[in-house]
């Protein structure tokens, strides 16, 4: 299970101590995905942790409540963890690890440090570029309904303000059942955190990230074999039995 030992340092420490201690998130490409994310690779345990949010809101209409994230381990891991709200307790939670060459991945939480269990809520589309190879698993995946949970939320409810991201990782020991994207699992012998500045985080391309079309492209017809889901705000608006393109809703 998660270890209560990041929320002893960052109640130790108090928030602003970590937030200048902690490393800090940078931007990067993914290089199969082309998904530009602000996020952290560890030299260390060899963990990549990438964020990116749709754009905040100007005007009357809230910020939408999703974010693409991608969890890249090695395959030889037992199980990996991401923490988005930085700790275990009352924290939105993901696992990840590997199957007969499939990733199984699921969002759990837990309100002390307890086994965390399956969490329903969060809506999660998993990205093409999903894999296992013969070195690394990685779990690219959109999570709608995934900006606030029982007990916390990003930033503090702030999409431009700080948010600590953590990480843990089983060396060796599998899950019970691997089968089985519930399954309990032993306690981490791997952990550390960064700091992620919420308002850099943010892409105008977020919605062709998970593969949405942009406005006036096109989204339906006979022979299209192209997105027919039109991006935020938009709608697909039929033209002809050959064509039909995203338009403003």
């Amino acid at each position: 299970m998660f270890s209560s030992l990041l929320t002893a340092i960052i109640f130790g420490l108090g928030l602003q101590s970590v937030n200048v201690a902690a490393q800090s998130a940078s931007a990067y490409c993914d290089s199969t995905s082309s998904i530009c994310y602000e996020g952290y690779t560890d030299p260390t345990i060899n963990i990549t942790i990438g964020i990116i949010l749709p754009p905040l809101s100007t005007g009357s209409e809230p910020n939408r409540t999703e974010f693409i994230a991608e969890i890249v381990a090695p395959v030889s891991f037992g199980w990996t963890g991401l923490s988005v709200g930085g700790q275990m307790a009352d924290s939105l939670l993901f696992t990840v690890w590997p199957y007969n060459n499939e990733v199984i991945f699921g969002p759990r939480w837990t309100s002390g440090y307890v086994q965390p269990l399956p969490y329903t809520g969060p809506l999660i589309t998993m990205l093409p570029d999903t894999m296992v190879n013969s070195t690394h698993i990685k779990a690219s995946f959109r999570c709608e309904n995934c900006t606030a949970w029982n007990g916390g939320s990003l930033g503090t409810g702030d999409l431009s303000g700080f948010q600590l991201i953590a990480y843990v990782a089983s060396d060796d020991t599998p899950v019970d059942d691997p089968s089985n994207v519930a399954s309990n699992f032993t306690e981490h012998d791997q952990m550390n955190f960064f700091g992620l500045d919420l308002s850099t985080a943010h892409s105008a391309d977020y919605d062709t990230y998970w593969g949405a079309q942009v406005e006036y492209g096109q989204c339906g017809g006979s022979t299209w074999t192209g997105p027919t889901v039109c991006g935020y705000g938009l709608t697909c608006e039929y033209s002809s039995a050959y064509y039909s393109q995203c338009v403003a809703a």
